[in-house]
């Protein structure tokens, strides 16, 4: 009964956010310069908040919350991966 408890428990889910982190930082490794430093640096700020989430031991409520805003930024990175160059230009002039 333990080990079916580990498998979707809390560590599934960090682990679930690191390969999708890690997955999206393959691809903006082969995008060209100044995209990739955009989404490079905001893979960098998600980094920070995934590595609290497996390093330290915080209650749940503000795990949960972590867990979330690093769910939604993975979500804007792919978003902004997707996107094409000239719909990047036009957001940035905004």
């Amino acid at each position: 009964m333990i080990r079916i408890f580990g498998l979707f428990g809390w560590g599934h889910r960090v682990r679930k956010l690191r390969k999708r982190w890690d997955r999206c930082r393959e691809k903006t490794l082969k995008k060209e310069e100044p995209r990739r430093k955009m989404l490079l640096e905001k893979l960098d700020r998600i980094e920070e908040k995934l590595r609290t989430l497996e390093e330290q031991s915080i209650n749940r409520a503000a795990r949960a919350k972590i867990a979330k805003e690093v769910e939604i930024d993975i979500e804007e990175v792919k978003e902004l991966l997707k996107a094409e160059k000239e719909e990047l230009v036009i957001e940035d002039k905004q």
